[in-house]
């Protein structure tokens, strides 16, 4: 069937074009719903990566946090009208030892291949994850928090300490997403959010302790960190980490830099650190974060905090504004696809 997919082309210029979309046998054919701007998104949209990386990636459609409602399901298994979370893992190679999301043969949507913006899509079961019950915009949210979920499977395979007092570093998504997720996995640990913005900040009612990187009480120490900050504002972060965080600890570090971050590796070799590197997420660790939505009354309610607008898409311009809203909002901007 013929469908429309709404691709970057260039900076700030998104443009429609029609496309064949293949309906195989044993896969779902579903309408994008919610759909949520990503930091990874605004990087692409706003021209902040580099030229020969936007020359290699465009022309492509964003969007890897989506939710949607099933059409048709060749297979008879998810009723028309059923609500489900897409995933963005398009798993092609299983190799021994290397979890998915870190095969480098597998693509992830927008990110060299088309992402959800989309009128339609048709993807196999592996990759349809029903919601159950209630559907609530906030699902939308299940892949940034399976990416935490995912550093916090690799946190607890790594640490050699108590968990004891855990900080994070960064108040924007990631750091937010990253602190929930610790407060309901890890409901008796301390946690302490270090940011740049008291606005945003007052937003972390769950934490413990809330402390802006240039107002750190004196004498303050974590066990384990989780930097969460990315860009120019990294390298000072993870500084600051290391002479924060008691020796052997480990330092989580989910922040994207375009720019290469130096590290004083003396301090790692001093303290014994072990530095764990996070990246994306695959289907069971989505799967994981829909239950975790599901299941908790806490998570439920602070991921609807995490919302600052959701813009409703009617025409191609939405689109556009979506965008630009989200340069401008504290936390998520989500599209709904209307169409």
């Amino acid at each position: 069937m013929i469908g429309r997919v709404f691709r970057l082309v260039d900076t700030k210029r998104i443009e429609m074009v029609l496309r064949e979309v293949e309906f195989e046998d044993g896969a779902v054919l579903a309408t994008p719903d919610y759909l949520s701007i990503c930091a990874a998104d605004q990087r692409y949209y706003f021209g902040k990566r580099k030229r020969e990386i936007l020359n290699e990636k465009l022309p492509m459609a964003l969007i890897h946090e989506a939710t949607a409602t099933v059409i048709h399901d060749s297979r008879g298994i998810l009723s028309k009208g059923s609500k489900a979370v897409l995933v963005p893992l398009i798993e092609i190679a299983h190799t021994d030892g290397i979890k998915s999301n870190y095969d480098p043969a597998n693509p992830y949507v927008s990110s060299g291949v088309d992402g959800f913006i989309s009128d339609f899509v048709a993807l196999p079961h592996s990759r349809i994850i029903p919601v159950p019950g209630e559907y609530l915009p906030i699902y939308v949210f299940s892949e940034l928090l399976s990416v935490a979920i995912n550093a916090l499977e690799a946190f607890e395979s790594t640490r050699v300490t108590d968990a004891g007092t855990i900080g994070v570093w960064g108040d924007g998504n990631m750091g937010y997403i990253t602190s929930l997720a610790l407060r309901c996995l890890y409901p008796g640990v301390e946690i302490i959010v270090f940011g740049k913005t008291l606005r945003k900040l007052q937003r972390f009612s769950f934490a413990d302790q809330t402390c802006t990187f240039d107002e750190i009480p004196r004498g303050i120490s974590v066990n384990h960190a989780f930097e969460c900050v990315g860009g120019s504002s990294c390298e000072a972060a993870i500084k600051q980490i290391f002479e924060t965080t008691k020796p052997q600890g480990c330092v989580s570090l989910l922040g994207v830099s375009e720019e290469a971050v130096p590290i004083n590796t003396r301090t790692v070799l001093e303290k014994g650190f072990r530095l764990i590197g996070n990246n994306r997420s695959n289907a069971e660790d989505m799967r994981k974060a829909v239950s975790l939505i599901q299941d908790s009354d806490a998570c439920k309610k602070y991921l609807t905090t995490l919302i600052s607008e959701i813009v409703e898409v009617k025409e191609e311009k939405d689109i556009a504004y979506a965008f630009e809203q989200s340069s401008l909002n504290d936390f998520k901007t989500i599209m709904k696809m209307e169409i």
